[in-house]
């Protein structure tokens, strides 16, 4: 293999950087949601409503219920609404025109070391398990340098 081989200083790992998870993000299945202090609220405020009814009508029960499940579900909607007004906004910083070119360059270097290594091992000159080690290090790396382009160009 020639001298143009890639180091890596980070994990040799082909993972996805992990995030940690935010309770507004909807994917974080074991953290509380908004909505869930909504149902909570409007459960115990319409428990309270009924309880504290003077007439025990079962008509009037429902439909003091179903007002204030109803004023809840407007509660929701309008934190849905405003929480994007007052969430605090994430600043990308800008990527110079030589970090750009240096990512670039290492793009570059990292797919053209990739294809030297396969054809070395195409001609023998690479084991097996050498070449499953070297070519998922790079792959790793042109996966993350590609991804630090695409998120310099949003």
């Amino acid at each position: 293999m020639s001298s143009a081989t890639l180091t890596d200083d980070a994990a040799a790992t082909p993972e996805a950087p992990s995030r940690a998870p935010s309770p507004a993000d909807p994917s974080s299945a074991d953290s509380a949601q908004p909505w869930h202090f909504f149902v909570i609220v409007a459960l115990a405020a319409a428990t309270g409503a009924v309880l504290l009814s003077t007439s025990r009508a079962p008509e009037r029960l429902v439909m003091v219920s179903v007002t204030i499940f109803a004023a809840g579900g407007a509660a929701l909607a309008a934190y849905h609404v405003l929480a994007p007004l007052t969430a605090e906004r994430r600043r990308r910083r800008a990527v110079g025109a030589g970090t750009r070119e240096r990512l670039l360059a290492e793009k570059a270097l990292a797919l053209r070391t990739i294809k030297e290594l396969e054809f070395d091992k195409a001609m023998g000159k690479v084991s097996e398990a050498d070449f499953a080690e070297m070519a998922g290090r790079l792959r790793a790396r042109a996966l993350r340098v590609m991804q630090q382009l695409d998120e310099a160009e949003k």
